[in-house]
């Protein structure tokens, strides 16, 4: 999301219009939405790293795959935040081609969620290189 470049100068006196603009975007920067998928499978986008949380529920495992910058241009310190809401099932987080990822995970490369309510961190630390952090196996 972009917001329009605005110019004041000393004393100026904004109108009504204007402070309500200012309000609303001040208030959109702190609205999280919700992107639910329910499928075997999910690439991640753009849009996903902006104030969204992407849930997933399946009662197999949910493939997230991390794609490279030529695909998806995140950009450094972007974050994307995933959260499992199956009660049965599993997230696995792989890289993409020329993807790099790093967790704490059992397997450092392919970090997988299992607990219900399990939620995780995607952050892009540069290049095509992700750090996984949060509740991760």
């Amino acid at each position: 999301m972009t917001f329009p470049a605005q110019s004041f100068t000393t004393g100026q006196v904004l109108t009504a219009a204007q402070m309500n603009e200012i309000s609303t975007e001040i208030n959109d920067l702190w609205r999280l939405t919700f992107r639910a998928v329910t499928g075997t499978s999910d690439t991640l986008a753009l849009a996903d790293s902006y104030n969204k949380i992407v849930t997933y529920s399946n009662t197999g495992t949910t493939t997230i795959t991390i794609p490279n910058s030529s695909s998806v241009a995140f950009t450094t310190g972007s974050i994307v935040n995933i959260l499992k809401t199956g009660a049965t099932g599993t997230v696995s987080i792989v890289q993409g081609s020329g993807v790099t990822i790093s967790s704490a995970g059992a397997t450092a490369t392919n970090p997988v969620i299992t607990a219900v309510a399990g939620a995780a961190s995607i952050i892009k630390t540069g290049g095509d290189s992700f750090t996984v952090v949060g509740r991760i196996v």
